[in-house]
């Protein structure tokens, strides 16, 4: 018992320090005879066989996220979240944002490919996990953890391109000729939900010590959940029926989600977010305490926490500060939140500032509004800690602002804002932060959601909306009673893009909506301060002049390559 323990020791500290041996684990059986390393040595050896698994769990980095903002920029940059400082098509928000999206570009192969090498490696461990010297008991709960990452993986590829192929339990080599046709949206969704329900089964409620971080139950449960919100979702809920301009072919459709639309689908997910909730293992992590909405704020920055249930694991680090900070702050600045985040953001006192009784103030926007905003978005005259020091210094946007101004260089804000989600204001030094992929906030917004689409705002919509605003810090935290439907989805809505902004969410919910091509989505819009004296004056301004292929740009294409090489696959509406 004690080695088994010190085997998921060693992988997680290998996990844990996934930056400088990011790729150790699947590199295993790459290595060349002079220290070959192939699959009957790696999975003879508990150690070599638990680093394998390892680098399966590295490889929920790709380049869509935060945390590689250097190389390319992030899914919030894609849509109306922000703007992305970079200006290369190679940087994947520019030509997504131009409407020029296609078939061949690098980053559209390399989604694609790096998805599939990762469900290629859990095969590899699938297949050979029975001969290991790992208990049986090891043996089944780290095939659990292999399967669920693979169906991770299938998540991924198919919320980005649709129907995918579905290659079971085969392990392809190089040389190897490939004919595998795309698999229905609908056989995806059954195989990456029978998938989960299989590691669920096995997978325990939580993993403590050195071994957390480790898939569970609940991640397990909430990604099924995932799966079948989308599933039940405008878009692929009979979504392509050639309404508002979607237009497909009868042999296109089954890629893209189900021919005709089943309210039942909402049921559906419905009880799959009821079993995570039933779990009764996570929470809201609250603190209205030390500041309003300071809870909203520190579970961010804490590797643990009652609200993480899926998390991509990191060293101790500043990655995000370095990216996010503006230059005054020695930080690259590298999105530029867009007004339609900022006034999404209620009143304090949860009053939308649509509405007439919420006392908003255009000409001084900044004052008494939701806590989460003030954690989320660097405005002009925003106090923040000094690069150096925690001493808490105003940061300045306006037009021509010395360092940080809109204009003051080429790649200072354009929408007169600077993002400080998830930022560290109280230390300089490392934050303890693991990115969270799911969670618990995602569960109750989505399981609201849901049970509004079935069944209209019952008792328990508004009570997971409203743990939301109470965490928030919102005095009152209720909504208004009665509200219909539509009105309840707004808020929903509303709530989904304030809470989740920058988590890579907006991105896909614009589209599971369809609500990706409105101009109000399209249209990034900012604002210019100009100083005159001890007063500013306001303009409102379009940031970014976005076009979108619609409907197209629903989804992404498949890669040229793919179609050229398989003829049985059929590429995706609008390319």
């Amino acid at each position: 018992m004690k080695y088994a323990k010190y085997i998921f020791a060693a992988a997680f500290m290998i996990m844990v320090l996934m930056q400088s041996c990011s790729k150790k684990g699947v590199d295993l059986l790459d290595k060349t005879e002079s220290g070959t390393l192939n699959e009957q040595i790696v999975f003879s050896d508990s150690i070599r066989t638990m680093e394998y698994l390892t680098g399966i769990y590295q490889a929920i980095q790709n380049y869509y996220k935060q945390t590689n903002l250097a190389n390319y920029g992030s899914m919030a940059d894609c849509t109306d979240e922000g703007e992305v400082m970079w200006t290369g098509d190679a940087n994947y928000p520019v030509p997504i944002n131009k409407g020029t999206l296609n078939a061949s570009y690098a980053w559209v192969v390399n989604a694609w490919n790096h998805w599939y090498s990762r469900i290629r490696y859990a095969n590899i461990f699938l297949k050979n996990i029975s001969v290991t010297p790992l208990s049986p008991a090891m043996q089944q709960r780290t095939a659990a953890e292999a399967r669920f990452m693979r169906a991770w993986y299938y998540h991924q590829l198919v919320r980005f391109y649709g129907g995918v192929a579905l290659v079971g339990d085969t392990t392809y080599t190089p040389n190897d000729k490939i004919s595998v046709p795309r698999n229905s949206f609908e056989e995806c969704v059954n195989y990456i939900v029978a998938e989960l329900d299989a590691a669920a089964a096995v997978l325990p409620v939580e993993f403590t010590g050195a071994d957390y971080g480790r898939v569970t139950k609940g991640a397990a449960l909430a990604l099924k959940a995932r799966m079948l919100l989308y599933a039940a979702s405008p878009l692929y809920n009979g979504g392509y029926d050639g309404a508002n301009g979607f237009n497909a072919s009868d042999v296109q459709k089954k890629y893209i989600g189900y021919a005709n639309y089943d309210a039942n689908r909402w049921k559906v997910a419905i009880d799959a977010y009821k079993a995570v909730i039933d779990l009764n293992k996570y929470s809201l992590y609250e603190d209205n305490t030390t500041a309003l909405g300071y809870g909203f704020y520190k579970m961010f920055h804490l590797r643990v926490n009652s609200e993480a249930i899926f998390q991509m694991m990191d060293a101790p680090n500043t990655r995000l500060e370095s990216y996010w900070m503006p230059p005054t702050r020695s930080g690259q600045g590298a999105s530029y939140p867009s007004q339609q985040l900022v006034d999404a953001f209620p009143m304090k006192d949860g009053k939308l500032i649509t509405d007439p009784a919420s006392g908003y103030d255009p000409a001084n926007p900044y004052v008494n509004r939701d806590p989460r905003f003030y954690y989320s978005i660097i405005y002009n005259g925003a106090m923040f800690r000094q690069s150096s020091t925690v001493t808490q210094a105003p940061i300045y946007t306006y037009f021509n602002a010395t360092t940080d101004g809109m204009g003051a260089s080429q790649y200072t804000t354009r929408t007169g804002y600077y993002c400080r989600k998830m930022l560290n204001n109280e230390s300089t030094g490392n934050t303890q932060r693991s990115m969270s992929e799911i969670r618990y906030a995602e569960v109750l917004l989505s399981y609201a959601e849901a049970l509004n689409e079935y069944s209209g705002p019952s008792a328990d919509v508004y009570n997971a909306v409203e743990a939301i605003r109470r965490r928030a810090g919102l005095i009152p935290y209720q909504l208004p009673a009665g509200l219909t439907k539509e009105a309840m989805r707004t808020y929903i809505r509303t709530e989904r893009q304030i809470e989740l902004a920058y988590e890579n969410q907006r991105y896909f919910d614009t589209r599971r909506w369809k609500i990706a091509h409105t101009p109000e989505v399209v249209t990034l819009r900012g604002i210019k301060w100009t100083k005159d004296g001890s007063t500013y004056k306001r303009e409102d301004i379009i940031a970014d002049a976005r076009a979108f292929n619609h409907p197209a740009m629903y989804l992404w294409p498949i890669p040229q390559a793919e179609i050229s090489r398989q003829t049985e696959f059929v590429q995706n509406p609008g390319y």
